[in-house]
């Protein structure tokens, strides 16, 4: 592993078993052992990583976002391409049961045709969230506050079912936060397919409502948590089927952006590690479409008028 500071990183390898740890890139890259690199960097940092990794001929994994321009994201992309490497985002709600049950329904017709999405993140964090991590809540390193950090989840995910966005109104504030970026905001999408969605995305809104996304159609209804990997609401084809939240993923503290699941990554992990032992390597363009929307919003919120992407 690589990390600045040595004595976490003597920790960390103590604690998991790892081989060696190193404070240096280029030593770090150098190790004939590694063949894939996680990025969990600041937002703000990973295309100077991803270049890195690429042009030592690592496979590239980044934890979400890709980055926090499509610049910058675009970038990452052509060099991993050029150096012929694999480039894996983690969004990992997008390998749930839930979501595949939910795009099963939606290319077979269930919903009939669809009409809205509504995509609810409307999170609270302490205020020791921000001060703890003195990148987070800047437009230089984290890029945006919670709609590029926390809901560029369920906005991948609704592009996974969905389709790209192409159409985006929105306003942002920092109602509650002592940040230079967002801590609530609203947006109006449309998709390339003609569906509407609205969003709202908050990191103030106490006690916490994480990951809803609802799909409504003129024959069915899916309401998805993402986070808990749960279909709490299905009827399609007025065949109603009624799910409620299971006790297992209930959380001590529901404010703790700590205390999650962490089932969606090690399958999205387990997917990448079984590709490239087969030796399939991809790059993961659909990232970008997260990057762009998360930029559109951001766009419309200063200037006030729709965004078309």
């Amino acid at each position: 592993m690589l990390a600045r500071d040595s004595e976490k990183a003597a920790a960390f390898v103590a604690a998991f078993s790892i081989p060696d740890a190193y404070t240096e890139l280029d030593l770090f890259l150098s190790d004939r052992q590694l063949d894939a690199v996680i990025i969990t960097t600041p937002n703000g940092t990973h295309r100077d990583y991803a270049l890195a990794v690429a042009q030592a001929g690592k496979q590239v994994i980044i934890e979400k976002p890709l980055e926090i321009s499509s610049c910058r994201a675009q970038q990452i992309i052509d060099a991993c391409k050029a150096a012929q490497v694999g480039l894996y985002v983690i969004y990992q709600r997008v390998f749930s049961q839930a979501a595949r049950q939910a795009l099963a329904d939606v290319q077979a017709g269930k919903l009939g045709k669809l009409l809205l999405v509504n995509i609810v993140d409307n999170q609270y964090r302490h205020h020791d969230y921000y001060q703890r991590a003195a990148w987070r809540g800047t437009h230089q390193l984290e890029g945006g506050g919670c709609v590029i950090t926390q809901t560029t989840h369920l906005i991948d995910l609704a592009q996974y079912l969905l389709g790209p966005v192409s159409a985006v109104f929105a306003t942002t504030a920092t109602h509650y936060h002592h940040i230079a970026t967002e801590d609530t905001a609203v947006a109006l999408l449309q998709f390339d397919n003609g569906v509407f969605a609205t969003l709202s995305s908050s990191t103030a809104a106490y006690p916490g409502q994480r990951h809803l996304l609802t799909l409504s159609g003129t024959r069915g209804c899916i309401i998805i948590n993402g986070e808990h990997d749960q279909i709490v609401y299905r009827c399609c084809d007025q065949e109603g089927e009624t799910h409620s939240m299971p006790a297992a993923f209930s959380f001590a503290d529901p404010q703790d952006p700590r205390d999650y699941p962490t089932h969606g990554q090690r399958i999205q992990l387990q997917h990448i590690t079984d590709a490239l032992l087969r030796g399939e390597i991809s790059c993961d363009d659909r990232a970008l479409l997260s990057v762009r929307v998360v930029e559109g919003i951001y766009r419309s919120a200063a200037q006030q008028r729709l965004i078309k992407l």
